[in-house]
């Protein structure tokens, strides 16, 4: 079975009662892996504003309006950096809805708890160390004399994410941990049990997040963890269990651009305030859907995002160490669109070579 770093691409049914069909949640994977890449190298560039992923960046929100209106090179990345950091909430949406079609109404019901905990850790675990692996070749190599902490290297076993002094690697390896979470949750808190669960667990996450300051470091460890996770999780889940092609009339095309429009002004307004920033997530998927909705309508687009949608998982590893090798060069010379072309076509390369390694046949039990 061919496994995804995100999704672990389940190996389920879509049909007409489902809200996302394969092509579909593999095109909503080719979105999200495109976004990622290019926003965790521009973010970086001199000039443009860090994103809120996080933790919530007021100024990063004020520097990308006078950006806009005093225009000038780096408005293209300060726009990538301010719409495209989220499509880490993207893979997390269809972590729940693929979980949800497999373990609640496909052929994965009846597995265990030790056995689905287990059979998930086991995945990541694998994936990650490939990935590391082929990091820090790079990383040495480029600083010999840096010396990895304990804290770093508690990373390898999927638990760095939990202690507090934890100090991110650069690049994905943060999330591994943050979705092996979300797995123990969804197995042992909201599978098979009612859809009340899930909305009152979305719930304590956002209150939880709101009674702290939106820089705090406090409210990073949260996010770095679960807490990040929990909102588009349960939508994941929830559109799974209750959503299909049919809701909100997204088969019909003019319907679906009125809800494209209504969720991506939303999207932009939220950013605008701390706390309607922690629902965010809800019209970044909404967004997201009806995106999708409308790309299948296309060939071109249709057979770009579902190929970059199967090399989702090679490409969220394979980038960081593209982007450390890079970054300072990038920095340096000031080209930023060459530079930017270049990283693409190496990232796409590479991991054109390397999916063989990064591909298991053996079959989930």
């Amino acid at each position: 079975m061919s496994t995804n770093i995100h999704t672990i691409k389940e190996d389920i049914n879509t049909n007409d009662n489902t809200l996302l069909s394969r092509t579909e949640c593999n095109i909503m994977r080719g979105f999200a892996i495109l976004f990622i890449i290019v926003d965790n190298i521009t973010h970086l560039f001199n000039g443009v504003f860090m994103d809120s992923e996080y933790i919530y960046r007021w100024d990063s929100v004020q520097g990308f309006v006078n950006n806009l209106m005093h225009p000038d090179n780096t408005l293209p990345f300060n726009f990538i950096s301010f719409y495209c950091p989220y499509g880490v909430m993207l893979f997390i949406f269809l972590s729940g809805y693929c979980l949800t079609l497999k373990y609640e109404k496909g052929n994965g019901r009846g597995t265990s708890s030790k056995a689905f905990i287990s059979n998930h850790y086991q995945k990541l675990f694998v994936m990650q160390l490939k990935g590391l692996a082929i990091f820090f070749t790079a990383y040495f190599l480029l600083y010999p004399n840096d010396i990895i902490s304990n804290v770093k290297v508690l990373q390898f076993f999927l638990v760095g994410n939990l202690i507090p002094s934890w100090q991110s690697l650069p690049g994905p390896y943060w999330f591994f941990g943050m979705i092996m979470e979300m797995y123990v949750i969804y197995r042992l808190i909201i599978y098979n049990r009612k859809d009340w669960i899930a909305i009152a667990l979305t719930v304590f996450s956002i209150v939880v997040m709101a009674f702290f300051k939106p820089e705090s470091p406090t409210l990073y460890y949260l996010r770095i963890n679960c807490f990040l996770a929990i909102l588009p999780f349960c939508m994941g889940v929830l559109a799974a269990r209750h959503l299909n092609a049919s809701s909100f009339s997204l088969n019909k095309t003019s319907t679906c651009w009125g809800w494209f429009l209504l969720a991506f002004v939303l999207l932009t307004a939220s950013k605008f305030n701390f706390y309607s920033w922690l629902i965010m997530p809800i019209f970044v998927i909404a967004t997201a859907v009806t995106l999708v909705k409308l790309f299948t309508k296309g060939k071109i687009f249709n057979t770009i995002f579902s190929w970059l949608g199967a090399m989702s998982g090679v490409l969220f590893i394979i980038h960081p160490t593209v982007r450390e090798i890079m970054l300072e060069r990038m920095n340096n010379t000031g080209h930023y669109y060459g530079m930017l072309l270049i990283y693409l076509l190496i990232t796409f390369g590479l991991s054109m070579i390397l999916k063989p390694a990064f591909t298991s046949k053996k079959k989930e039990k």
